[in-house]
C-alpha cells in the first residue's frame, strides 16, 4: 500500500477555506519560478491539493523535484500516454477545480491566446478551458515585454473569454508576480466567492493624510499612508459596492477602475465628500482617512526664508471635523468613523472610541492605538477595535491591513444589511 507524501502533513494547518479543491499549479520559465513551491505550499496549508504541472523552460529554472517535494505530487514535465492533462483538466472525475498558471510568461500568454498547445502547460489549460474549469493566470515577466500591445491584447482576450488575470507588480522596470497572499486570495475568491451583498450599493470612503499649508512649500501633516483606507476601499470592491474614493497623500493609489477624487488639504477633502454627498445617492460612508487636527491661520503667501528669520511664530486652529456634520446634512447615511489613539489601555481606548462615536452620531467606530507595535501608520499590519451604536463591540486582531480591511467590511455589512457574513 502506497503511503502519503510526507510534505502531505502541512496540509490544512493555516485554514480548511480550500479544504477538497484540487488545483493544478501550472509552473512556466519566468526567474519567479522560484516562488512557485511557497505558493503551492500556502494553498496546501489552507487545505488544497496542489498537483504540478511544468513547461520545458520552466525545468531550466527549478528542478521537479523541488515541486515534488512541496506538493507531494509528481510533477507533470510531458505528455505520455497516460493523456495527463485530460486526467488533470478534462472531462473526467477528480479533474482540477481550478487551473492556476504562476508564474505566467508573455509567451506562454500568447500561446494560450491563439490556442498553441506545445507544452504541457499551454495543453492542459486549453482542455481546462475547454472543459469550463476556471483559470486564473499570474504573469510575471519585464515591463517593457509586459508593457507591448500584443501582450495587452492577448491579456485582453483571455480576460474575455472569461480567464482570469492576477496583475502583477510594477517595480524595478520589471512586471512582478503577485504576492503570494494576494494569490491565494484571487484562488479563494474563484473557488468559494463572498456574496455580493453590497451589490448596488454605493460607498464613499475616504483615505490617506491631508496637509496643511505653513507656506507653499512647507507643510503640516502626519504620517498616514493611505494603506488602511485602500485596503477598505478593494474589500468594499470585492463585496460588490460602487465605490467612490476621496484620498489626500499617501503611498497606495486607489485601484484601477474606481471613481478617485484626489485632495489634499482638510477643507478640500470636506469640499469633495460633500460635493459628492450632494451630487447623488451614498448608501454608506467609511471615513478612513487621517483628517489633520490643526491648521495654520494665516499661512506665509512666500517661502519663509530661513536667513530673514531666526524663528517664526504661527498660530494654529483646528480643522472642521469632516464626520460631525455628515449626519446633520444625511441622517440616514450609514456612516462609519475612524479614531486613532496612542498608548491607552483597552479600557480607555473603547471608552474613548465609544465617546467619539457618539458626537459624530456614527453607525460603526473603528479604533487602534497607533502607539502600539504592528499596529497603525506605516506598517502593513493592524489591530482593529469596532463598536456599534448599541455598544456591541467586535474585536480584530493584528493582521494583515487587507485581512482586517475584509473583516471590517464584513462587519459593515452585517451591521447594514442584517445579514452576516465572512469574507475570509
Amino acid at each position: 500500500m502506497k503511503s502519503e507524501h510526507p510534505s502531505k502533513d502541512i496540509t490544512g494547518t493555516s485554514g480548511s477555506s480550500l479544504e477538497g479543491k484540487r488545483i493544478c499549479l501550472c509552473v512556466t520559465g519566468s526567474v519567479a519560478a522560484a516562488r512557485s513551491a511557497d505558493i503551492a505550499r500556502h494553498l496546501m496549508r489552507h487545505g488544497a491539493e496542489v498537483l504540478p504541472v511544468m513547461s520545458p523552460s520552466a525545468l531550466r529554472i527549478i528542478h521537479p523535484d523541488l515541486l515534488e517535494w512541496a506538493t507531494g505530487n509528481k510533477p507533470v514535465i510531458q505528455l505520455t500516454g497516460a493523456i495527463e492533462h485530460v486526467a488533470i483538466a478534462g472531462n473526467v472525475k477528480g479533474k482540477a477545480d481550478l487551473v492556476l498558471v504562476a508564474p505566467a510568461t508573455a509567451n506562454t500568454i500568447g500561446k494560450i491566446a491563439a490556442g498553441i498547445d506545445d507544452t504541457p502547460v499551454t495543453t492542459t489549460v486549453t482542455t481546462a478551458i475547454g472543459e469550463g474549469i476556471p483559470v486564473i493566470l499570474v504573469p510575471a515577466m519585464h515591463e517593457p515585454m509586459y508593457s507591448h500591445p500584443i501582450v495587452g491584447e492577448n491579456i485582453a482576450k483571455l480576460q474575455d473569454l472569461g480567464l482570469s488575470v492576477l496583475l502583477p507588480r510594477i517595480e524595478e522596470g520589471k512586471a512582478k508576480i503577485a504576492g503570494t497572499d494576494d494569490i491565494f486570495k484571487a484562488v479563494l475568491k474563484k473557488l468559494r466567492p463572498v456574496p455580493l451583498l453590497l451589490s448596488g450599493k454605493k460607498v464613499l470612503i475616504t483615505a490617506g493624510r491631508t496637509i496643511e499649508y505653513l507656506d507653499p512649500v512647507r507643510i503640516i501633516t502626519n504620517k498616514s499612508t493611505g494603506k488602511m483606507g485602500m485596503a477598505v476601499v478593494r474589500a468594499s470592491l470585492a463585496a460588490g459596492a460602487d465605490v467612490t474614493v476621496v484620498f489626500g497623500k499617501g503611498s497606495v493609489p486607489p485601484p484601477p477602475g474606481v471613481n478617485s477624487l484626489s485632495v489634499e488639504t482638510s477643507d478640500e477633502m470636506k469640499g469633495a465628500v460633500f460635493g459628492e454627498l450632494e451630487r447623488e445617492h451614498y448608501d454608506i460612508v467609511i471615513s478612513t482617512a487621517a483628517v489633520g487636527d490643526w491648521k495654520v491661520e494665516s499661512p506665509f503667501p512666500h517661502k519663509v526664508s530661513t536667513r530673514e528669520n531666526t524663528t517664526i511664530n504661527i498660530t494654529l486652529v483646528p480643522t472642521q471635523k469632516i464626520i460631525d456634520t455628515i449626519k446633520e446634512q444625511f441622517p440616514d447615511m450609514f456612516l462609519v468613523a475612524f479614531r486613532a489613539q496612542t498608548y491607552m489601555t483597552e479600557k480607555e481606548l473603547l471608552r474613548d472610541a465609544l465617546e467619539r462615536l457618539k458626537t459624530a452620531q456614527a453607525d460603526l467606530i473603528a479604533v487602534n492605538d497607533i502607539g502600539k507595535a504592528g499596529s497603525g501608520f506605516e506598517g502593513d499590519t493592524n489591530e482593529l477595535f469596532v463598536i456599534d451604536n448599541t455598544g456591541k463591540q467586535y474585536h480584530i486582531p493584528n493582521t494583515s491591513k487587507s485581512d482586517a480591511a475584509e473583516t471590517l467590511v464584513s462587519i459593515i455589512t452585517e451591521k447594514y444589511t442584517g445579514s452576516a457574513f465572512s469574507m475570509v
